[in-house]
């Protein structure tokens, strides 16, 4: 029966794998494969004249990123990736690689981004990308578990809407049979009608779509958005439930995924509570520091000024007391 990459570990005696061919090295008498499936990546190596003819014979045909399926007995090695190896009694070819391969998923060659997107399949396959993905699903899957935990309810809302829902940004129209509507670009106005219908507590993880401009750090025309609604709180209630949030989704994150983590060099810090709350004239003090365009009373506050204060505070921080014409 076939078994994950990570279920095989240096004390077991046979293994029965299906992954990609990660990389290959043919030293003539001796082959190294390094199989990879979701799990994590686990050196095969084929000594030819230790090995089944057609093991020797299929080894030689193998393309990288090809998938194959390998039965064999483990042995513990401990410069191997997880210390471990697997040396085949059987070797098969499930599905052949075309070669050469458009991008190099072992990352030893960059490549650009054109090529990237166009085979885009292949380079979600290299390991910083996987981390990515992983990552997200983890974020996602803390928050979801923490706002249950805390009452919340899980809310899906409409993404298709007659008009804007929330202020301040542009609407992408979309033909609507013989009408015009709109994607969503906030779940607010359906948080609020839950309130309204007594619901006390909801959240939404969903997709949201702004028609804004898109190529700067700071704007995405299709994002991901977590929302929270709770009824008979005031703003200290909220930000205590969102520094909770935070810490708990860090120190989920930080537990299950270090392996990912580790593919882009992250070396996460667990925040610690209580963030620091300024009042709005206390950030507009600190952006004026450095603003050679200066800041009143009243103003937004633009990037340059957000990255003052940022830089200022050092970690997560809330700015409260927003004059009520800019909230």
């Amino acid at each position: 029966m076939r078994q994950s990459i990570q279920a095989v570990t240096p004390e077991s005696e046979s293994a029965d794998i299906i992954g990609w061919v990660h990389e290959i090295r043919d030293l003539g008498g001796l082959t190294f494969l390094l199989i990879r499936d979701r799990t994590g990546i686990i050196q095969v190596t084929i000594p030819k004249k230790k090995v089944p003819p057609e093991v020797a014979g299929t080894a030689r045909s193998i393309s990288r990123e090809s998938v194959v399926r390998v039965r064999g007995g483990v042995k513990a090695i401990q410069k191997a990736p997880g210390g471990r190896e697997i040396v085949p009694e059987e070797l098969e070819i499930i599905s052949t690689a075309e070669s050469p391969l458009p991008l190099d998923v072992a990352e030893k060659v960059p490549a650009e981004m054109d090529t990237r997107i166009d085979s885009r399949f292949l380079d979600a396959r290299r390991p910083r990308v996987r981390a990515i993905f992983c990552i997200r699903s983890a974020v996602t899957c803390a928050a979801t578990e923490f706002l249950h935990s805390r009452g919340c309810i899980n809310i899906t809302t409409p993404k298709i809407v007659a008009a804007a829902t929330e202020g301040g940004t542009d609407l992408f129209p979309i033909a609507y049979f013989e009408k015009e509507a709109f994607m969503n670009q906030s779940p607010q106005l359906y948080k609020q009608m839950m309130m309204a219908a007594g619901f006390e507590k909801v959240f939404e993880i969903g997709p949201i779509f702004r028609a804004e401009e898109h190529n700067t750090i700071r704007h995405l025309n299709e994002a991901t958005s977590l929302d929270v609604e709770i009824s008979f709180a005031d703003q200290n209630d909220v930000m205590d439930l969102l520094e909770d949030l935070i810490v708990h989704v860090y120190g989920y994150v930080a537990e299950t995924c270090s392996e990912h983590l580790a593919e882009p060099g992250i070396d996460l810090a667990i925040p610690e509570k209580p963030f620091p709350r300024i009042l709005y004239t206390e950030a507009i003090e600190i952006a004026n520091r450095s603003l050679e365009e200066k800041l009143t009373f009243g103003d937004d506050l633009s990037p340059a000024a957000e990255r003052a204060v940022g830089n200022e505070i050092g970690q997560h921080y809330f700015i409260i007391d927003w004059p009520t014409d800019i909230r």
